[in-house]
C-alpha cells in the first residue's frame, strides 16, 4: 500500500463499503501515545465501521490510535478505537477495530 501525503484535496480512494456514510462536519480528536499526544481532526463522515478525518496539516497518522468524538460544546462524547487505513495528504480513512457504540 502506497500512502502520498503530497495531497491536499478531498479525494480519497476508491472503496467498497459493508456500510453506509454519512457527511458530517463533526469536531473530533486523534489520541495516541498511550493518551500523551493528541491532535484535534474534523469528521467529513461517519459510519459504524469508520470515518474519513481531516487534518489540520499533513503528518502521518500512527497506524492504531483512538478517536475521540466531540459535542459542540467540546466534551467527549465517545472514544472509538481505530486502524489507519489509507492517508492522503490531509485527508485520513479510519477503520474502527469494534463498531462506534460498542
Amino acid at each position: 500500500m502506497t500512502e502520498d501525503t503530497s495531497k491536499d484535496t478531498d479525494e480519497q480512494p476508491s472503496q467498497d463499503r459493508a456500510t453506509q456514510r454519512l457527511r458530517t462536519l463533526r469536531r473530533g480528536r486523534i489520541v495516541m501515545n498511550r493518551r500523551h499526544s493528541s491532535v484535534d481532526v474534523v469528521v467529513r463522515d461517519l459510519s459504524a465501521t469508520g470515518a474519513k478525518l481531516k487534518l489540520q496539516e499533513i503528518w502521518m497518522v500512527p497506524t492504531e490510535f483512538d478517536l475521540q468524538l466531540l459535542s459542540p460544546s467540546g466534551a467527549v462524547e465517545l472514544v472509538v478505537p481505530c486502524q489507519r487505513r489509507w492517508q492522503t495528504g490531509i485527508l485520513v480513512g479510519a477503520q474502527f477495530v469494534r463498531p462506534a457504540g460498542d
